[in-house]
């Protein structure tokens, strides 16, 4: 495929995911409708065959772009038309599901079951139904994140407030340790004091989720071709 073809492939594939499915891809917009770069790189780079894109490769689409369909404010970018949700983003209360996922550093585990499960400088909690989707995730912040279940529907019913902000991403405050499941604490401190993978097997790892995760959402995934 020559640049050119490449450039406009990968311009295709952001406007699917800022436009209309963020949330397939991990990704939750600000109110404004905009992700940082440096997540939608690192989201667009876990796709096998665009493992190769870099910062700079976002930044020449937004540049080159006939049709002006991204802006980039303070290293965050979005689609600036054709949205399949609103301009301005708010989030109604909801009814959870029974369980919801959390992919997390291990590293943070024991502070998860003292105090919970916090925004860390987000404004939110981000879960999944998908636990596919929670370990993509976790992905981007240790080579073997760890997968928590969250007592979605019993913490609501304790004045947990839940909100869904796409069909795969529900978000919340904060989630009390009391709703929170995972394994024994020893057993993840063992795992942390192991000589780390080497770096032969890991990718081989990545490859297998990365397949796993497009047959949920091949439906989805054949639209932006269109765009």
């Amino acid at each position: 495929m020559s640049h050119r073809h490449r450039v406009k492939a990968l311009g295709k594939l952001m406007a699917y995911i800022l436009r209309h499915r963020p949330d397939e891809f991990g990704l939750v917009p600000d109110e404004e409708g905009f992700v940082s770069l440096k997540d939608l790189q690192q989201a667009i780079s876990e796709e096998e065959e665009w493992r190769f894109v870099k910062r700079s490769d976002i930044i020449e689409v937004v540049i080159t772009d006939s049709k002006k369909r991204f802006e980039i404010r303070d290293d965050r970018i979005r689609a600036t038309y054709g949205h399949s949700f609103s301009q301005r983003i708010t989030y109604e209360q909801i009814v959870p599901p029974k369980i919801l996922y959390h992919g997390t550093r291990r590293r943070s585990y024991p502070a998860i079951l003292q105090k919970g499960l916090l925004p860390m400088g987000r404004q939110y909690v981000h879960l999944t139904p998908s636990r596919e989707l929670a370990e993509r995730i976790g992905r981007r912040r240790d080579p073997k994140p760890l997968i928590l279940e969250v007592h979605a529907e019993r913490a609501h019913q304790h004045g947990v407030r839940f909100f869904q902000a796409a069909p795969l991403i529900f978000l919340a405050e904060h989630i009390p340790p009391s709703f929170v499941s995972g394994p024994p604490l020893e057993r993840v401190l063992e795992g942390l004091r192991k000589p780390k993978a080497t770096a032969v097997t890991e990718p081989v790892a990545e490859v297998v989720h990365g397949k796993q995760w497009k047959k949920e959402a091949r439906k989805f995934r054949k639209t932006y071709k269109n765009l």
